[in-house]
């Protein structure tokens, strides 16, 4: 189970059974648009709005931030990213159709803003930064034998570690769903794959959290 936790818990989980799948509690989720806002917003970004850029930020920052530091594990290098995507929809703005939801398209910018991040870090140092503040966090039942008495600012730092540690497609498979709150559908759009590789990706990286979360706690 997924769950949302804040960065430094002091209770215990709560009761339930720690090892079964159970469907998403999001984190945190930005304001939705109706049909008839998103529509609105479009022909604003079409036009090259500037203005435009703040509703955007005002209803999606909060997932693209989300999705940034989930998978940079660096604040100041995911708020540069998405001062990036920005940009990027303002310029693309006036070609977007609209085909595709536009949260959606956002995150799509965002998510390939942050690998292009993450392959040059391994290209430059090798290895992954540390995280430079705090990040939304998960809390996450990994084992049927969950021990209540553990610290949950422990059980929640495992957890992210043991995230940080997914290959790049599992990571943000789980992010997507389980702290943004994407429906398979919408995170086959954002990734360009089919929904079943989508649901095998989510499958394999809760997998091994679970492993990863054993070996941790």
């Amino acid at each position: 189970m997924l769950t949302p936790s804040g960065p430094h818990p002091r209770h215990p989980p709560p009761a339930g059974n720690p090892g079964a799948a159970r469907s998403s509690i999001l984190v945190e989720r930005s304001p939705t648009l109706s049909d008839a806002d998103e529509r609105a917003l479009i022909a604003r970004l079409r036009s090259s709005e500037i203005a435009a850029l703040a509703t955007l930020h005002e209803r999606l920052g909060g997932a693209m931030s989300t999705l940034a530091a989930s998978m940079l594990r660096d604040r100041s290098e995911a708020e540069d990213v998405v001062e990036e995507a920005l940009m990027r929809v303002h310029h693309a703005g006036p070609t977007f159709r609209g085909e595709r939801g536009l949260r959606t398209w956002t995150l799509r910018i965002v998510a390939n803003l942050c690998r292009d991040r993450l392959r040059r870090r391994r290209r430059f140092t090798g290895v992954p930064l540390e995280s430079s503040g705090p990040h939304e966090s998960l809390a996450f039942d990994p084992v049927a034998e969950w021990d209540r008495s553990l610290d949950q600012r422990i059980v929640s730092e495992a957890l992210e570690a043991s995230l940080a540690e997914l290959p790049v497609d599992q990571r943000e498979a789980v992010v997507l769903r389980h702290r943004i709150g994407l429906t398979h559908e919408e995170m086959a759009e954002t990734l360009g794959v089919p929904v079943g590789t989508v649901k095998s990706r989510i499958a394999r990286g809760l997998a091994a959290l679970r492993t990863a979360m054993k070996e941790r706690l």
